[in-house]
């Protein structure tokens, strides 16, 4: 069966939560018998990655497009591609493809799975058109696809009450780290022993700044891990770059390195508040970490009760100041209990599961 995951940067994953998703679930796929295609917006090509049956398709986006306009030819090119292809299952990842639902067969929406990801059109990044376009661009896809994922319960209740749909409630995935990771090099550079760390695309619905400005008056060191080449990025280099303790990586992908940030860190600091499950969230608690998380339903429906909620630079001060209060047996029960919720709820191989039970579901 061929199974198509569209919407994505592609993979491997150098990007954020969906990539890492793309990368996961094909894999996962494959080795149940799928044939996974997963397109990426680049020079035109069709590869086959090392795993038998996983395929990149590199579809061409002219460069002289918009970044808006480039991600609706995205859209296009890429449903094209599927329908062309004679694709058995589509999962959509975002809902801007959506108003070309409207142009194409009955027979083709049928084979759609469409995963929204958070309340797109609350992001502070778009402005007014691109929210009104993104309302739209929901609307159709609860109306028009055939299946409805999403990673989240709280998006689950927000969506189902707004739109009378069945949605299945399938989250994300990591993997409990089996041992201790070997200490980065990035940290005997920096001469760094004790450090707060945030792994996020740099974006204002992620509280970076909220998070860099508490630190920029405290004597506590913080690592933040993220593409630095974005216009708001660029910004935050600006303002937070000539602080001493903190300390702008960049972007980084090699998941050794990162687990081993994860690991060593004091306490990770997610601050992620758009809606939906984020997988650096889990990935942090896979690997034991004391978490500090944005005060919202979606990350308190993964952490539950095991870390502390900021929702401003003060509170997050307050969240720190009780962490540090903590004693060594405390600290390490919530570590224990955030790895033991992930092996309970969030493999990878449980995820793939639940997706392959929506894929059945198509040919009813």
């Amino acid at each position: 069966m061929k199974v198509a995951i569209l919407g994505t940067r592609g993979i491997p994953n150098r990007y954020g939560g969906f990539e890492r998703f793309a990368e996961e679930l094909s894999q996962e796929l494959n080795k149940r018998g799928y044939t996974v295609y997963v397109t990426s917006p680049a020079t035109h090509s069709c590869k086959e990655l090392n795993a038998n049956n996983i395929f990149t398709v590199n579809l061409r986006v002219p460069r002289f497009l918009t970044s808006n306009l480039a991600t609706l030819y995205y859209d296009y090119i890429s449903l094209k591609w599927a329908i062309r292809n004679n694709i058995d299952a589509v999962i959509e990842c975002g809902h801007s493809f959506a108003p070309l639902l409207l142009f194409i067969s009955g027979s083709i929406r049928r084979k759609i799975i469409t995963n929204p990801d958070g309340i797109e059109h609350k992001r502070k990044k778009w402005g007014w058109i691109a929210k009104c376009y993104l309302r739209f661009s929901e609307y159709l896809a609860f109306k028009l696809s055939a299946q409805l994922v999403c990673d989240n319960r709280a998006l689950v209740q927000y969506y189902s009450t707004r739109y009378k749909r069945r949605i299945h409630y399938i989250p994300y995935g990591a993997h409990p780290l089996m041992q201790a990771p070997g200490r980065p090099d990035v940290l005997d550079k920096l001469h760094i022993n004790e450090y707060y760390l945030l792994i996020t695309r740099i974006t204002p619905e992620n509280n970076v700044e909220t998070v860099l400005s508490y630190f920029a008056h405290s004597d506590q060191s913080c690592l933040v891990v993220g593409d630095l080449t974005s216009s708001y990025a660029k910004k935050i280099v600006g303002k937070y770059s000539h602080f001493r303790n903190i300390h702008l990586l960049g972007a980084i992908y090699d998941q050794q390195i990162l687990n081993g940030l994860r690991f060593y860190c004091k306490a990770y600091i997610h601050g992620h508040s758009a809606g939906g499950t984020n997988p650096s969230l889990l990935e942090a608690m896979a690997c034991g970490c004391f978490i500090i998380a944005h005060d919202n339903p979606f990350n308190r429906d993964i952490l539950g009760e095991q870390g502390l909620y900021f929702n401003n630079i003060a509170t997050l001060g307050s969240c720190i100041s009780q962490f540090e209060k903590l004693n060594d047996v405390e600290v390490n029960r919530v570590k224990v209990q955030n790895i033991q919720a992930i092996e309970r709820n969030f493999l990878w191989e449980k995820v793939a599961l639940a997706y392959i039970d929506v894929i059945d579901m198509l040919k009813k």
